[in-house]
């Protein structure tokens, strides 16, 4: 691929393409990310029809999703859902249903999007079908409360997901009494659970609460988020006698660097 890099930087696109195809219809490749690179080089210059047999292939989990997107920009939108759907009929994989949930979001058909979705909820790991889902909604909490609904079967190795975005979305709604409620009923997503729950009170707009939480935790952490609900409140004196010194910061960021991650492998902070 670094030899098609630098033709296609030389403006000589078609022998950028022909160089990796020739790979490619041989399987010399090296791992996936070559393929993926192929398919996104073939995508910027229009060879559609040179990408749509690898992407349709035995290679489609690799870049039927390149193919899918190169086909959205050209505005042919509904070509590139049919395309989706047919390989969802086939082999019904995790990755085309994010890919086609997360483009009927972006589209405004956020009940298509859920619908697309919500089979694969239960299955071992669906965080790539909720996460693309999620994202875009944090700042539409009653979409985002919507999609929470369906979540009620266990989840393997990802329990925290629809609590911790339920608790975020009922925030975003002012319902503080349910915050807190799915708070202290499941803790285990939250890697501090009193100073998630001050941030959604805060989020919430129960400023005075979860001011009076964050200063009874005392942390550090929670006099950082403490400074900025006072400087929120216009209580600049107050704010600043809260705010830990730089030390104080350096020995707690210290602190936290060598802290476990949770089950999945990473940190089991809330999105906020």
């Amino acid at each position: 691929m670094l030899r098609a890099r630098v033709l296609e930087r030389m403006d000589r696109a078609d022998e950028a393409t022909r160089v990796p195809g020739a790979d490619t219809a041989v399987k010399r490749y090296g791992t996936p990310n070559t393929l993926t690179a192929y398919a996104e080089l073939l995508s910027r210059h229009g060879r559609l029809d040179a990408l749509r047999e690898p992407a349709t292939g035995e290679h489609a989990h690799t870049v039927l999703d390149v193919f899918a997107g190169a086909l959205r920009d050209r505005g042919r939108g509904g070509e590139a859902e049919t395309v989706m759907r047919e390989a969802i009929a086939t082999d019904d994989w995790a990755g085309y249903r994010a890919w086609l949930s997360a483009a009927l979001l972006q589209d405004g058909r956020s009940d298509d999007a859920i619908a697309v979705a919500e089979p694969g909820f239960s299955w071992y790991d669906c965080s790539p079908l909720l996460a693309p889902l999620v994202r875009p909604l944090l700042d539409r909490p009653e979409e985002l409360l919507s999609l929470m609904a369906p979540l009620t079967v266990p989840h393997h190795d990802h329990e925290e997901f629809p609590h911790r975005w339920r608790a975020f979305a009922l925030a975003g709604l002012g319902r503080a009494e349910e915050v807190i409620a799915v708070v202290d009923a499941h803790p285990d997503p939250f890697a501090e659970p009193r100073l998630a729950r001050a941030g959604l009170l805060g989020t919430a707009g129960r400023f005075a609460q979860a001011a009076a939480e964050l200063q009874d935790l005392g942390t550090v952490k929670a006099r950082e988020d403490l400074f900025e609900v006072l400087v929120g409140q216009g209580r600049a004196a107050e704010a600043a006698a809260a705010h830990p010194t730089v030390a104080e910061q350096r020995a707690a960021r210290t602190k936290t660097a060598s802290a476990p991650c949770g089950r999945t492998g990473t940190p089991r902070n809330p999105p906020f």
